[in-house]
């Protein structure tokens, strides 16, 4: 398995509980200023709120992602993080890159509402474009190439990127 879409990946309840504290006034929001390092086309850069990197916890709420967490169930983690983006009214996108260079992890995109934004996925044979859809998981090998074209029709496009390793 190449990659893998779920929609409705979270109950209601719990989907709707997790989206309100992520869109909400509590959790502390980051800036960086590149999206890919050393490659970015977006100037506008990203807000983000780190849960997990670097073998700990790095979040008081980290919590909150416990109902995902049961769902994929992983082995080992990586690193957690929301990522919150932008209006940009050019639809940039950013560069293709992997997360982390481990071929036996996977990379997890949880999509927390509707947009016209795009990640794409650079398969040997082909290219997968996936849409940004409230309550979809995407699932795919981290050795694979992906980019994101940014929003242009909603305020803030908001996901949480997981990186770990499965059984």
């Amino acid at each position: 398995m190449n990659y893998k879409i779920i929609d409705n990946f979270l109950e209601e309840e719990k989907f709707n509980n997790l989206s309100n504290f992520i869109k909400g006034t509590d959790i502390p929001w980051f800036v960086n200023e590149d999206d890919v390092e050393n490659n970015t086309k977006n100037k506008n850069g990203f807000f983000r709120h780190v849960f997990y990197h670097r073998y700990e916890s790095k979040s008081n709420w980290i919590t909150k992602i416990n109902p995902i967490m049961e769902k994929l169930n992983p082995i080992s983690l990586i690193s957690i993080r929301a990522n919150l983006n932008v209006r940009d009214i050019d639809s940039v996108e950013s560069s293709y890159h992997i997360d982390n260079k481990s071929f036996l992890a996977h990379t997890a995109i949880f999509f927390l509402n509707d947009c016209n934004s795009k990640t794409f996925l650079k398969l040997p044979n082909k290219e997968i474009i996936v849409g940004s859809k409230e309550n979809r998981m995407l699932i795919f090998k981290s050795s694979i190439y992906h980019k994101v074209i940014y929003a242009t029709d909603i305020h803030k496009r908001y996901v949480i990127n997981f990186n770990y390793i499965q059984d």
